[in-house]
């Protein structure tokens, strides 16, 4: 008997609600029951229990907690002037001849589409195929490894939404979810475009998370996306992904994000645009703004660990914005979803910093030394520098220098120059003292070669230090000179005020404040077409 009821220890015993968890043996047992009897949070934690959990009050512990008969429900007066058919009567309705009782016994409930899944289980003690979304992707390049996150509290509190309640697809039919254009499609969800109900122009990205795995329980399962939704949710800045809301949708997570029309950087790399002479101010200025975004995680403790160009978007104003915080690592402070965040992130910094355990995430090309490793902990702030980096280096190439930063590895040839590079450059200064300088910098010939610029040259350099101790951090490389004089067109978080620049007087150039340029750093619409190219004044001109 003890296991049909799961407590929450942390409140009395007498307000604490109580969670069904029966196991019964026959098919009548095992099939769903359609009343609503749950509410939509649990009064102990104001958290969410999960898609078709029932909640039970205290005044209901004496009750059965099975389904209830027929017989409950025969000796309840019925309205004289009631069809049957009232909303209030529709969930049970059995049927009496001139006011006596059935001696009848009544038949079996249509099975639901969820019967034959919970018989297979009751039998097998495994999930069927029909409950696995898809199975567990093998590991390689590209594969998410979401681990919860050191700092993640014991309790979330956490408001969630009907998803249909509050939003809708564009088709209006059953099959609209698939009928939708997918945006984007991962290892652990599916992105699709939607709007606000009864605004259709107001779209939004909504994230739907695939079924739990079966190593995970369910306790897990749900820490992950609750995790990973607090986190951005208590994220607002000009190149991180705004988070909107958590809700439910068929028994599935969904998180839903602001919309980027123009899909991610990987896309734009394809098509190779970015590769030509000149479109270096359009590479920079990007590599800017990734910079700007990473300083401001970082600056509240968090570290994204999964930079890549995937997890880049780009908006109709040339916006980049980092998205997708499946594998996000709290280093400093308390976790947002924590009660005394307040939401935020940032709460209560000491300066410590927590270190990762050894373990992959992310994709490899964009993974460092030390976390491919796997022998040790790792800063995660460094991980995002080095990913950065190599971003930055496949925006100049359309390319990864290499195929993963293994010393010795097939394939990772350019990667053993650099660390023959840095050997050599570390041996010429005996002292210790080995700093990146404007004449003083390790000679590796693929960027010897490859960047024209030597500011640009010695910026990847510091980012790319094999020694992760020596590796420069995000803050220091966009206090650098040559990234702070980086024309960029957009703003370095949501407090600066906008300035407007007279282009025609040579006197708005000595303005001290930070200025915004325009810049179009997408393929232009107009080349296959008819309509005009942008006009002065507008972006892209």
């Amino acid at each position: 008997m003890s296991n049909l009821f799961k407590r929450n220890g942390q409140q009395g015993d007498d307000d604490q609600p109580v969670v069904v968890v029966a196991h019964q043996d026959t098919l009548e047992a095992n099939r769903r029951w359609s009343m609503n009897r749950s509410t939509a949070t649990t009064p102990g934690s104001n958290t969410p229990p999960s898609p078709g959990t029932q909640t039970y009050d205290n005044k209901q512990r004496s009750k059965n907690l099975l389904a209830p008969t027929p017989e409950d429900f025969l000796h309840h007066k019925k309205n004289r002037a009631s069809t049957g058919l009232t909303l209030r009567n529709r969930a049970v309705n059995f049927a009496t001849g001139n006011g006596r009782s059935s001696k009848k016994q009544a038949g079996l409930r249509r099975a639901s589409s969820f019967d034959g899944g919970q018989k297979r289980e009751a039998q097998d003690g495994q999930l069927g195929p029909a409950a696995i979304f898809y199975a567990r992707p093998e590991a390689g390049v590209g594969v998410k490894a979401r681990r919860l996150s050191l700092s993640l509290p014991d309790e979330l509190t956490i408001d969630v939404g009907d998803l249909l309640s509050e939003f809708e697809y564009k088709h209006k039919h059953p099959f609209a979810r698939q009928l939708t254009r997918t945006l984007g499609k991962g290892a652990t969800s599916t992105v699709r475009i939607m709007s606000r109900k009864g605004f259709p122009e107001e779209l939004y990205a909504v994230k739907c998370f695939r079924s739990k795995d079966k190593a995970d329980t369910k306790e897990e399962y749900e820490k992950k996306i609750k995790s990973e939704y607090s986190l951005a949710k208590s994220l607002h800045h000009p190149n991180v992904v705004e988070t909107v809301r958590l809700c439910v949708d068929h028994g599935r997570w969904n998180h839903v994000m602001e919309y980027c029309s123009e899909g991610d950087l990987h896309t734009l790399l394809t098509k190779k645009y970015l590769l030509n002479e000149d479109r270096e101010k359009d590479r920079l200025c990007l590599f800017k703004q990734l910079i700007q975004g990473l300083n401001y995680l970082h600056s509240n403790g968090i570290a994204h660990r999964d930079i890549k160009p995937e997890n880049l978007l780009l908006t109709s104003d040339s916006k980049l914005k980092i998205t997708d915080f499946g594998v996000t690592e709290v280093f400093s402070g308390i976790h947002p979803a924590a009660r005394e965040s307040g939401g935020e992130c940032g709460r209560q910094m000491t300066g410590e910093v927590r270190m990762c355990n050894p373990g992959i995430c992310g994709s490899q090309p964009y993974m460092a030394p030390e976390v491919l490793a796997r022998d040790r902990q790792y800063d995660p702030r460094m991980l995002d520098v080095w990913s950065a980096a190599c971003v930055m280096i496949n925006m100049m190439t359309s390319a990864n220098l290499w195929e993963k930063a293994v010393f010795g590895a097939t394939g990772c040839r350019t990667y053993d120059m650099l660390v023959q590079s840095f050997d050599k450059w570390n041996a010429e200064h005996l002292d210790g003292n080995a700093t990146i300088t404007e004449n003083d910098y390790p000679a590796y010939l693929p960027f010897d070669k490859g960047v024209n610029r030597p500011a640009l040259r010695r910026v990847l350099l510091m980012m790319l230090n094999p020694n992760p101790k020596k590796r420069a951090t995000i803050t220091e490389i966009a206090n650098i000179r040559f990234i702070k004089n980086i024309q960029c067109c957009q703003p370095e978080s949501y407090d600066d005020p906008d300035v407007v620049i007279d282009a025609t007087k040579s006197s708005s150039f000595n303005l001290k404040t930070t200025k915004t340029f325009c810049h179009n750093h997408l393929p232009p619409k107009w080349e296959n077409s008819h309509s005009l190219p942008p006009m002065p004044g507008k972006a892209g001109y």
